[in-house]
């Protein structure tokens, strides 16, 4: 009996303080993503089927990914101006509405690679669907 019930505390245990670590976000590091940043490139998939293919942007002067507390995103890639939504998970993982591939309505977990006070990537997974592949990754300065 007592094997038992050490075994079961000690799993109790080991699955409690697993869990304190996980999903925390620190303010110093979420924040480091904040703001306007300049786009050095996005590439993505267009098209569907047959006409599938990579689209590759060289950022322009002017261009901008500028993600504000508000939890918008707003983007200027030359003429084109676009408002995103986005949610931070962790240091490392936001959800960004709509950026790559969504799966039964849920956009993928896209990752925030690189992360300094003058450069940031943020990648969302490639998924190859019958529609072709998608996905996205933009690299950014300041």
């Amino acid at each position: 009996m007592k094997i038992q019930v050490s075994f079961i505390l000690t799993i109790f245990i080991t699955f409690f303080s697993a869990s304190c670590k996980k999903g925390s976000v620190s303010p110093k590091n979420t924040t480091n993503i904040l703001g306007k940043w300049n786009i050095i490139n996005d590439s993505t998939f267009a098209g569907v089927g047959a006409n599938n293919h990579p689209v590759n942007y060289a950022g322009q002067t002017g261009d901008y990914f500028d993600l504000r507390t508000d939890n918008r995103i707003y983007i200027k890639e030359g003429t084109k101006l676009d408002t995103l939504s986005y949610s931070l998970i962790s240091d490392a993982t936001i959800l960004i509405v709509p950026f790559g591939i969504r799966l039964n309505g849920v956009p993928e977990k896209s990752y925030i690679t690189n992360l300094t006070a003058h450069s940031a990537t943020i990648s969302a997974p490639v998924g190859a669907t019958p529609g072709g592949l998608f996905g996205r990754k933009i690299n950014l300065n300041r």
